[in-house]
């Protein structure tokens, strides 16, 4: 799991306003009944638009456990929503794969001088938001259609929602105001353990973070790749580029009180993230039976409550 940060201050391009023109078709599909025509599957809800390109549920389970992950990252950064060294007086900020939008509620509170548009394939967000905080239905991997450059450009979390990256951070430099910033809040695999002789054939967890790899890669989602974002980074042209990793203990094992909490919610994150994550990637293209994957999932959530000295953590 990594976190990273890039800034971009190079001019660029001047054919690039001409992406922007007057083109409605990114910012209207939010007005499409279809987007609500939600797909069910083994008890769980899934999103309608551009549908089966992100394998995660978006019920109200899966809602609980994105507001619950925001907090872990937000402990993470000692309170705050970004790291990035922003101007006060921000005017356009777009948060990408917003989720609940609750990141991008919380910005829009925290800078009423921005403009702050949330993007998701999931009408989830709530109705009641600041003034300056709107929401889109759109793609992300399809091309980016605005009509403004971005001051910021904002995602947490999306390692298992985008399969091009390169791709994703070129359209994220092409839209953004020279001196803008790019940050990127994410969650790499392998998941990890202190104990470094415990190996996915001898510990549950670290053979489903394994299983969770390769199925991922068998739909084209890396789902090690946040870890070596910085070279892809530069070459689409983002200058002074930023790597800071923090390391999530999965559990109160770890010292102090703040990471004893955080251990606490990454524990709850994963917990949910077990089933949400594992459900269309284990029974769809590994080909494994409901029953099959929540037995093992069963002997995941065991190794965690009975052998809490194998000290799990994730890079986050």
């Amino acid at each position: 799991m990594s976190f990273l940060h890039a800034d971009e201050d190079e001019q660029q391009s001047d054919d690039h306003d001409s992406t922007l023109g007057d083109n409605q078709s990114s910012l209207t599909t939010s007005l499409t009944p279809s987007v609500f025509d939600f797909r069910y599957e083994n008890g769980r809800r899934y999103h309608a638009f551009s549908e089966k390109k992100y394998p995660v549920p978006n019920d109200e389970i899966e809602k609980d456990r994105l507001d619950l992950q925001h907090h872990a990252f937000q402990l993470t950064l000692d309170g705050k929503l970004y790291r990035a060294p922003i101007r006060d007086d921000i005017q356009h900020v777009l948060d990408v794969g917003t989720g609940t939008g609750i990141w991008a509620i919380e910005f829009s509170d925290l800078h009423p001088s921005a403009q702050v548009i949330g993007t998701d394939l999931s009408p989830i967000q709530p109705e009641v938001v600041p003034p300056n905080c709107s929401f889109l239905i759109d793609d992300c991997e399809e091309e980016w259609l605005f009509h403004h450059s971005f001051d910021f450009i904002h995602t947490r979390a999306m390692v298992a929602a985008i399969k091009d990256w390169p791709q994703f951070f070129g359209q994220a430099y092409d839209n953004l105001l020279p001196g803008g910033f790019l940050e990127l809040q994410e969650i790499s695999f392998p998941g990890m353990c202190m104990d470094t002789s415990l190996t996915p054939s001898t510990s549950p967890f670290l053979r489903w973070s394994a299983l969770f790899i390769e199925a991922a890669a068998q739909i084209g989602v890396d789902a090690t790749a946040p870890l070596r974002f910085g070279h892809k980074l530069r070459e689409v042209g983002f200058v002074d580029v930023k790597l800071k990793i923090y390391r999530w203990p999965v559990g109160q094992w770890a010292k102090g009180d703040k990471e004893k909490s955080l251990g606490k919610f990454a524990h709850e994150d994963l917990m949910d993230w077990l089933s949400s994550g594992s459900l269309g990637l284990f029974t769809k293209v590994l080909g494994w039976s409901r029953e099959r994957m929540e037995l093992f999932l069963s002997e995941v959530r065991k190794e965690f409550k009975e052998h809490k000295e194998r000290h799990f953590y994730g890079h986050v």
